[in-house]
């Protein structure tokens, strides 16, 4: 038997479904067992367990082939409630020794406040849950999300320490910077607006900048004793429409730019963007001012090429297509920067 099937006999046997050909198999299979088995668990833990199993498990009287061994038939009632007792800790040690971790290797908390202060908010809801913290930031978790903070900021620091996805909106004090534990990254910023995003695909956790300057680096206290962390920093500075990527494993950050830039100004959010035979030199400067991304051109020739049409209500990304596919080029996104690359115009 491979273990998944293993797995489902240990559970169908400790909910009594068992059969009595299943019942022996499970008994030879635990004779069987060496003595490593149970080095996982401790003493102490192996007391516990026994004075919440035997309230629990009754004797069961059954009759076994005659291929059992005959001092298991002469058994007491004593010793079939040992046997139990030791089985199902070997049931716990196999199926749950995987899941006590969680309880010993409980997370660090970064939060600078006494425990009894502390505030834990969790959305077990479907939608998004908007807090409003001391210092009037607001933060928005996503289902599943949760977040510890202090009922009320104090010290040179306000500090955040978040388990999921969350939108912040943070309220500007250059003398009281604002940081968020997540992770094995902190992000922290004087006043701005940013999302962090848990990647469980790639095992990455991301910080998008809406608004104002942020800066992202790794946590050191994070790590275990057993890992290697150098005294080099690792961090990086993101502006609005900038992300970076963390993957933990590697201790890689991957800085880019965001699905979909948003403007970066009510100015520019009231421009109009509409151009008649303009240059694409001028129309990537004010696609620059009004997303904060850095445009630039594989050569001169294609900044002298022309477009003209209306670019207003359209997304980034659409805006660069049309207006390269008018003049016979492409675009590509090149870090925290956008190439324009195509063979120009005389």
């Amino acid at each position: 038997m491979n273990n998944k099937e293993w797995r489902a006999l240990l559970l169908k046997y400790r909910e009594g479904n068992c059969t009595k050909e299943e019942k022996l198999k499970i008994h030879r299979w635990y004779e069987s067992l060496n003595a490593d088995g149970m080095e996982v668990l401790s003493d102490q833990e192996k007391r516990e367990m026994e004075e919440r199993m035997l309230g629990k498990l009754a004797v069961e009287d059954y009759a076994e082939p005659a291929v059992v061994r005959q001092w298991w038939r002469r058994a007491t009632v004593y010793i079939a409630t040992a046997a139990a007792v030791l089985l199902v800790i070997g049931f716990w040690a196999f199926l749950g020794k995987d899941a006590r971790k969680p309880d010993v290797m409980q997370e660090k908390m970064f939060v600078q406040a006494p425990q009894s202060h502390l505030i834990t908010e969790e959305n077990t809801t479907d939608v998004p849950k908007r807090l409003t913290l001391s210092d009037r930031s607001t933060v928005t978790l996503e289902p599943g999300a949760k977040i510890v903070f202090p009922a009320s900021f104090a010290g040179d620091k306000r500090t955040v320490q978040l388990t999921g996805n969350a939108f912040f909106e943070i309220t500007r004090n250059p003398d009281q910077p604002f940081l968020v534990y997540s992770g094995k990254i902190i992000t922290r910023v004087l006043g701005t607006s940013f999302r962090i995003k848990n990647n469980a695909k790639d095992k990455a956790l991301e910080v998008e900048v809406v608004t104002g300057k942020v800066s992202v680096f790794e946590n050191r206290e994070a790590f275990s004793e057993g890992d290697s962390v150098d005294n080099q920093d690792n961090g990086v500075v993101l502006t609005p429409n900038q992300r970076v990527t963390y993957f933990a494993e590697s201790r890689h950050l991957m800085t880019g730019l965001v699905p979909e830039p948003v403007k970066t100004s009510p100015v520019a959010e009231e421009a109009k963007m509409i151009f008649n035979d303009e240059k694409l030199e001028k129309i990537a400067a004010a696609l620059q001012e009004t997303y904060g991304i850095e445009i630039v051109f594989a050569n001169d020739r294609i900044a002298h090429c022309s477009f003209t049409g209306d670019l207003s209500d359209m997304q980034l990304y659409d805006k660069l297509a049309l207006v390269c596919k008018s003049n016979g080029a492409d675009y590509e996104v090149k870090g925290t920067r956008i190439l324009i690359n195509g063979r120009g115009c005389d």
